[in-house]
C-alpha cells in the first residue's frame, strides 16, 4: 500500500531549508576575533545546577552525532544532494548545532562543542528579523538578561539588547519560511507570551557558586519531548448533548498545539463501547482531512502533501492559543460508555521507517484521556 505523503512530510522540512535559502541566510554574525565557543562542561564547576539540566535537556543533544533523528534526516538529505552532483550544506547546524562552523566569519568547524553550547546562548548580543529567518549577532563577552560586574564575578556578564527573556528565543524559534514565501513554522505566527514562564520556570537552587539568590531559570527546557509540559497545556472533555457525544480539546497554550514545527502532529482516538466493553464505534484513524487530526498538510496548487519547499499553502488543521475544538459523533444504540485519548507524535512511523529514525520517536505518546457514561 502507498505510504500517504503527510506521513513523511516532517523529514522533508530540513531538505526545504537546504534547497530554497540561499547560502548565509541562516548564518549567525560572530564577532572580531572569534576563537570559537568553550565546551559546556566548563561551565559546570561553578554552574552545576543550571549545567546538569542542560545535560538533560534537548539544547544539549541537538546535534547530529547526539540525535540520531537529526543525523538521519540530513543523510537522507545528503544522499538526495550527492544524486544531484551537490554538497549538502549544513544549514540545520545554524540552530541545532550552532558551535558547527556555519556562522558567518567563522573559519573552522567547532563541531566538536555537541547541541547549542552554553557559550552560544550566552554570547548572544542582539537579534536581527530577516524575511525568512532570524539571526543573532554574537559578542565576545558573555551575555545575559541580567549584567553581573564587581570582584565577586568571575567573568563579567554584559546585559543583552532585548525588550524581555522571551525575546532571545525568538532568533531560531521565530520564524521559517520557504522561498515562495509559505510560513513553515513561526513562532511569531503562532503567537506567544512569556517563554521563559513555561520553557525556563523559576526553580529552586543558586544558579552559581558564591551567587546570594535562592532560585534560578531553568534550563531543562521542556517542549514537545516532555510529556508533563504537555499535560499542563491541553486538556479534554466529554459531553452528551442532544444523542450527540462531543469531545471537547482545549489548548491553554499561548501557542498553537502541536506548536511550531511541521514534524510534530497530534491525534484523538475516540470510542463508543456497550456495557460490556464491546467497542460499537471507533474513529478512523489519523489521516489528512479527518478531524481528529491536528497537524499542518503543505498545498500546491491542488496537489496536497507536497514538501515544504514545493509549499504554496498549507492546510492548518492544529488547535489555536484558548481555542476549544469540538468533535461530534452519533451515539450508537446500546452504548453505555464513551473514551477518548490525546496522543502526540514528534514523528510518524513512515518517516522513521523510510528514513532510519530511531522507532522510539515516532511512538504515540499518551497525553490525556477521559472517559464518560452516555446511557
Amino acid at each position: 500500500m502507498k505510504k500517504p505523503m503527510f506521513a513523511i512530510r516532517g523529514v522533508f522540512f530540513a531538505f526545504f531549508l537546504l534547497l530554497t535559502i540561499p547560502a548565509g541566510a541562516l548564518a549567525h554574525k560572530l564577532p572580531a576575533g572569534f576563537k570559537g565557543f568553550k565546551d559546556s562542561a566548563s561551565c559546570a564547576p561553578c554552574h552545576k545546577k543550571i549545567y546538569d539540566e542542560w545535560s538533560m535537556s534537548m539544547h544539549s543533544r541537538s546535534d547530529r552525532k547526539s540525535d540520531p533523528a537529526h543525523n538521519a534526516v540530513f543523510l537522507a538529505f545528503s544522499r538526495t544532494m550527492a544524486k544531484a552532483g551537490k554538497k549538502a550544506p549544513y544549514f540545520c547546524g545554524s540552530c541545532h548545532n550552532p558551535a558547527a562552523g556555519q556562522s558567518v566569519g567563522a573559519k573552522e568547524a567547532y563541531a566538536s562543542v555537541p547541541g547549542i553550547p552554553c557559550a552560544f546562548c550566552h554570547s548572544v548580543e542582539s537579534m536581527s528579523g530577516g524575511k525568512i529567518f532570524n539571526t543573532y549577532s554574537l559578542s565576545t563577552s558573555m551575555t545575559s538578561s541580567e549584567a553581573v560586574s564587581g570582584a565577586s564575578a568571575p567573568h563579567p556578564v554584559s546585559k543583552w539588547s532585548f525588550a524581555s527573556p522571551s525575546k532571545m528565543c525568538l532568533g531560531c524559534h521565530g520564524k521559517m519560511k520557504n522561498g515562495k514565501g509559505t510560513v513553515i513554522c513561526s513562532m511569531d505566527m503562532e503567537g506567544h507570551s512569556d517563554c521563559v514562564k513555561c520553557h525556563m520556570a523559576e526553580t529552586a537552587g543558586s544558579p552559581a557558586d558564591g551567587s546570594g539568590k535562592s532560585s534560578h531559570f531553568s534550563h531543562l527546557f521542556p517542549g514537545g519531548h516532555y510529556i508533563n509540559i504537555m499535560k499542563e497545556g491541553i486538556s479534554l472533555s466529554l459531553e452528551v448533548n442532544k444523542g450527540k457525544l462531543l469531545v471537547n480539546v482545549k489548548n491553554d497554550n499561548p501557542h498553537y498545539f502541536p506548536s511550531t514545527s511541521p514534524m510534530r502532529a497530534a491525534y484523538v482516538k475516540v470510542a463508543l463501547l456497550d456495557k460490556n466493553g464491546k467497542i460499537l464505534f471507533a474513529s478512523p484513524a489519523p489521516m489528512p482531512g479527518k478531524k481528529e487530526l491536528f497537524m499542518r498538510v503543505f498545498t500546491a496548487g491542488d496537489k496536497k502533501g507536497v514538501p515544504p519547499w514545493m509549499a504554496e499553502k498549507a492546510v492548518d488543521s492544529r488547535i489555536k492559543s484558548d481555542e476549544t475544538r469540538t468533535l461530534a459523533y452519533d451515539i450508537p444504540k446500546g452504548a453505555a460508555r464513551a473514551r477518548a485519548v490525546l496522543y502526540y507524535r514528534l514523528f510518524t512511523p513512515a518517516a522513521a521507517a523510510k528514513f532510519g529514525i530511531p522507532a522510539k520517536d515516532a511512538r504515540p505518546v499518551k497525553v490525556t484521556e477521559t472517559g464518560i457514561n452516555v446511557n
